[in-house]
């Protein structure tokens, strides 16, 4: 089976990554942590069991910082929420690989051997896998199809992503 692994990503820019810990890190500390988190997010990536590497970026300014991976291509996603672009990510590498995985860059415990589960279960009979966090709402998503429901008018950046998303896809069977 080929598996893409798809990565969103910002560059670490002062003031534009974990904004949130700005009051507490300062921008250039937001910056620098993000950078970390990224740089370790990326090292995992490169071990996971699969075909192609991407990693998806907020604009294209931000794809100097990426350039000189040398195991991951690069691309701008698409205009408009959090959903419409993992959607068209995902589909995007659904045309040319049997399953995807798409992951944030930011995360802390997430390592190759969490990577290569998910592939392993969509190599076998999954046509879904999610990575759920304790926010409510999840690490990881990997389909063998297009999954267009799962990623419309979600609630984005709440406690319920994960639950929502779990009910659409008991309402699929």
């Amino acid at each position: 089976m080929r598996l893409a692994l798809c990565v969103f990503a910002r560059a670490p820019r002062a003031g534009r990554v974990k904004t949130r810990l700005i009051a507490t890190l300062g921008a250039d500390g937001a910056a620098a942590l993000y950078a970390r988190l990224l740089t370790r997010m990326l090292a995992v990536a490169a071990e996971a069991p699969v075909a192609t590497r991407e990693i998806h970026v907020d604009m294209a300014e931000s794809l100097p910082w990426f350039s000189a991976l040398p195991d991951f291509r690069c691309r701008v996603q698409v205009e408009g929420d959090l959903g419409r672009r993992m959607h068209v990510a995902c589909t995007t590498l659904l045309d040319s690989h049997d399953a995807v995985l798409l992951t944030g860059s930011d995360l802390l415990d997430v390592t190759a051997t969490d990577l290569a589960l998910a592939a392993t279960w969509l190599r076998s009979d999954a046509e879904v896998v999610l990575g759920p966090v304790a926010d409510g709402g999840y690490w990881l998503i990997g389909l063998r199809r297009p999954q267009p429901a799962l990623f419309d008018d979600m609630p984005w950046s709440t406690r319920g992503v994960y639950a929502a998303t779990v009910a659409r896809l008991a309402a699929q069977g």
